[in-house]
Order: C-alpha cells, then structure tokens, then sequence
C-alpha cells in the first residue's frame, strides 16, 4: 500500500503543478488507478505493479496544463 499512496502523492503533485483539480482516485482493474480532472477532463492513470517495460504513472494530465488541447 505505500507503493500505492506514494503514486498518488506524486500524481496528484504532478497534476496540481499543471493546474487541474482531480478527482478522488478509483480502481478501473487489478493494478490500475485513475483520477480526472474536475475542470477539463484530463485523466491519470496508476498502475501500482508495472511490468518492466511499463511505466506507473501516465495520462494527460501529467503531461498538459489544465484547459491546454
């Protein structure tokens, strides 16, 4: 569970950088994480045991500023 909290902490530090306001985190599968933001949509995605080719945190709103296209 730290592995997990630890994500989201850094998620959500990632994604308040770029301004958008997210969502509380829910479980879309086994290992699998996401959160939207409340303002324009973008979403985050967690994966708490990524094969090794894999990466733990994605998504647009890591990427883009809240609003950008």
């Amino acid at each position: 569970m730290l592995r997990l909290e630890r994500l989201r902490k850094e998620a959500l530090e990632s994604c308040n950088f770029r301004g958008h306001k997210m969502r509380t985190f829910s479980r879309k599968y086994r290992h699998w994480w996401s959160s939207k933001c409340k303002i324009c949509g973008k979403e985050v995605h967690l994966n708490d045991n990524p094969l090794p080719n894999e990466i733990d945190i994605s998504g647009e709103a890591v990427a883009l500023n809240c609003g950008d296209k």
